[in-house]
Order: structure tokens, then sequence, then C-alpha cells
């Protein structure tokens, strides 16, 4: 079980995420405590150890980053629990395990604990740096992603991918270098992160990233030739908005 703390200056907020992680997330998160302000959050965390924080944005006189800046290395995971603009939740996105928005639902909760799991034990100064930098600067736009991998996480710049294919509840990362990098985040969440790029969702599954298409060839949805050992499949719903989209941008 995962040694856990909410920090939130809003008891209902607190108390409603006690009851849907008591409820649907017993097996795996251990509530050792909670903090309603930044000062005390920290003396909690050095005195009970936690391993995952739930973390809320905006408390009043002082933020959650506030409390990540008191840490030169981060001995935590952290889930965000937030209803910060979009801009923020981008940024986030790109580095945290997961976050939340209030009301949290249950589907979204579960999925955060499974993947605050899966990384738990790992550390990884660079993806909680990236994290730190994005989360202070909101509004600037990274270019670079933190994908979570199993033995911890690649930090990719966005240039580097080719391609993203979606296998089960997986997604595998064509690199420029030819490797392929299995992440556990799905298609959906990696359309959302690039969505601000040069990438394009082709097909149900398949993201593309223009730069590195070479041809395409006509047909009922058509193919696109990233090179000799990769075709991309069209589908036939996508292809009039991705031909509006190849030759209009």
């Amino acid at each position: 079980m995962l040694k856990t703390i909410i920090v939130d200056d809003e008891r209902r907020a607190r108390e409603n995420l006690k009851i849907l992680l008591t409820k649907y997330c017993a097996e795996d998160i251990e509530l050792v405590g909670e903090s309603d302000n930044v000062e005390k959050a920290f003396d909690d965390i050095l005195t009970l150890k936690p391993q995952l924080i739930f973390l809320d944005i905006d408390m009043g006189n002082a933020t959650g980053f506030d409390l990540l800046s008191k840490f030169t290395n981060c001995p935590f995971k952290v889930i965000f629990v937030t209803g910060f603009d979009q801009h923020a939740i981008q940024a986030i996105k790109f580095s945290a395990i997961d976050y939340l928005l209030k009301p949290v639902a249950v589907e979204d909760l579960q999925k955060a604990v499974e993947k605050a799991k899966r990384v738990i034990n790992l550390e990884n100064e660079s993806h909680f740096n990236s994290m730190f930098e994005n989360l202070k600067n909101p509004r600037q736009k990274s270019k670079h992603v933190a994908i979570p991998v199993l033995n911890g996480y690649r930090l990719l710049h966005v240039d580097q991918i080719m391609y993203c294919e979606a296998q089960k509840d997986y997604t595998f990362i064509g690199h420029e270098n030819g490797e392929t990098i299995c992440s556990s985040l799905n298609l959906g969440e990696y359309e959302n992160l690039l969505q601000d790029y040069d990438f394009f969702r082709v097909h149900h599954s398949y993201i593309i990233n223009r730069q590195y298409i070479r041809n395409y060839i006509r047909g009922e949805g058509g193919e696109i030739v990233i090179n000799q050992h990769h075709r991309i499949p069209v589908s036939r719903r996508k292809k009039v908005d991705f031909l509006s989209w190849l030759t209009t941008n």
C-alpha cells in the first residue's frame, strides 16, 4: 500500500477525496495524514514520509508549487487535484504522474492511483525538475514530454517523436533514431499532450508528426510513408480532415 497524504486548504475537498480513496482505492492507498496549508504539509512530509501526495495548487496565500520548492530532491510522487486553467493543466500533464479535476471522478482517480503504483519506488530527478519548471511557467509551452516507461521516465523533445501507435492500453512511440518506446499512457492522452504541436491523429491507432511525412499514397483512406520501414494508414473518416491539415498548415 502507498503511504499517502492529502494537501488541500478546503475541508470539504479533503473529505470528499478521503471518501473516494477509502471506497475505491482501499487496497492501494494508506491514508496517513492530511494538511490544510503548506507549512503543515512540509512538517507532515518530514514526519510521515509519504510515498504519494494528492496536492491542491491554489491554497490561499500559498500554492502547491511553494511546497514542492522546499525539496531539493522530491522524496514522494505527486498527483494534483485542481480546478486550474487549461494552460497549467497542459504543463502538469507533461510531467506530473497525473492530475485530477475537481470534482474528482472515480474512474480518473483509480487510473491515477494505478499510474502512481507503477512508478512510486522510482527516483527520477529530471522528471521532478521538468514538472516544477512547467508548473512555474504554465503559459510557456514546453517542447519536452516525460514518457512513463517500465523503469521510470524518458524525457523526449517532441521533434524526436515520429509517430505514436496504440496497442491495447499502451502506446508505442516511434523515435527518430529508429527506437520504439513502450509507454503506459494511452493514445488519447498523447493526443491531448501533443495537440498544440504539429501532430495529427490520422487513425484510431495512430498519431503522426508532420515533419516525418515523406509521401501520402491515395487510397480509400490512404497511407502515409515515413520511411522505407514505416507506413501509417489513414482512416477513411479522417481522410478529408487530414488532407486539409496537410495542405493548409
